[in-house]
């Protein structure tokens, strides 16, 4: 989806939602860093969260160089639906030579919370350690659903 189109989409979502405690965004920081750098694309990832609310968590990455824009995509969506609220998420996404820019928004049930995000990835200059530039190398599992939405639930 198109950045324009995932925005009017969020700002739907943020008109009939509250955003997510601080407890609930700290939960996602380390799940989605943890969920980034398991894909194997990542060589660096810093999370964080603010108050603003169309970017309540803020990532700021590098990748490798050996991989293209569409893989990273492919590894910021995978990591992304790992950590989301099941009940409802969009995305929308943003690529040129060497950057990836990510947005998205999950919302918990409706009329509930809602996490958004906003994602910045650029190519690492610097050669990457050996068994890092494929997609995905040895993925271990993510927690149970269940379980997720549970630390969530706090």
């Amino acid at each position: 989806m198109n950045l324009v189109d995932f925005q009017s989409l969020r700002n739907g979502l943020q008109r009939n939602g509250v955003p997510a405690t601080s407890q609930v965004r700290r939960t996602f920081e380390v799940a989605l860093r943890e969920e980034l750098m398991a894909t194997g694309a990542f060589t660096s990832v810093e999370v964080g969260s603010t108050d603003e609310k169309d970017h309540l968590l803020v990532v700021l990455a590098t990748h490798a160089p050996g991989l293209t824009e569409h893989e990273v995509s492919l590894a910021v969506e995978w990591a992304w639906g790992a950590v989301a609220f099941h009940h409802w998420q969009a995305n929308g996404l943003l690529t040129e030579d060497g950057h990836v820019e990510f947005q998205a928004a999950t919302l918990d049930r409706p009329a509930g919370r809602y996490v958004t995000l906003h994602l910045v990835s650029q190519r690492a200059a610097e050669s990457v350690p050996a068994g890092r530039t494929s997609l995905l190398p040895g993925r271990r599992a993510a927690a149970p659903a269940a379980e997720r939405d549970l630390a969530y639930s706090a």
